[in-house]
């Protein structure tokens, strides 16, 4: 075979790889635009207090019943360095290079600690997952997510997840076998 030949077919290969990835990213977005994060009624209030921040490695957002299908929400698409905000208002997650996404206290469900999540898997209990709901445009009705954080300093993690238990007393909290 002629060089160019290969080149030429090893080439359109890597362009339908690439377009079938764009494909795919522009049909994951555009499934995951049903949902709202902020639930019908809920009062965005953003923090009325000064939040308590925390900085951690944002590592992704699923739904609860399907652990393992990252969701493209706004704001939460990315795994990214991250700046976690705490107040009685709720939580604003702003990964770097994204806009901040902030869940109102209300829809805050549970907090707890797990080992593994889409892409990553870390030792026990070295991740923090904080679960909650947002609203289903096509089911009009609310489905729970899980956002998971991982923060290599343990201080700055029991900090975070005791301002989370404190801040969000009706969140059940529990760890997660793994």
């Amino acid at each position: 075979m002629d060089k160019a030949l290969v080149t030429g077919i090893v080439l359109a290969l890597v362009l339908v790889a690439i377009a079938g990835m764009i494909l795919s990213w522009r049909k994951r977005v555009a499934r995951d635009s049903r949902f709202q994060v902020v639930a019908p009624g809920a009062t965005v209030l953003d923090h009325t207090s000064a939040p308590a921040e925390f900085s951690g490695l944002y590592v992704a957002t699923t739904l609860a019943v399907d652990p393992l299908q990252r969701v493209t929400l706004p704001g939460l698409s990315f795994r990214a360095d991250a700046h976690v905000l705490v107040s009685l208002d709720g939580v604003t997650i702003a990964p770097r290079g994204e806009k901040p996404t902030f869940i109102p206290a209300a829809q805050i469900l549970q907090i707890h600690r797990t080992q593994v999540t889409i892409d990553k898997a870390v030792e026990k209990d070295g991740l923090t997952a904080i679960s909650w709901s947002a609203w289903d445009t096509t089911t009009q009705e609310l489905a729970e997510f899980t956002s998971f954080f991982r923060f290599s300093i343990p201080e700055v993690r029991l900090a975070c997840e005791n301002a989370l238990t404190t801040s969000f007393p009706t969140a059940t909290s529990k760890e997660v076998a793994s």
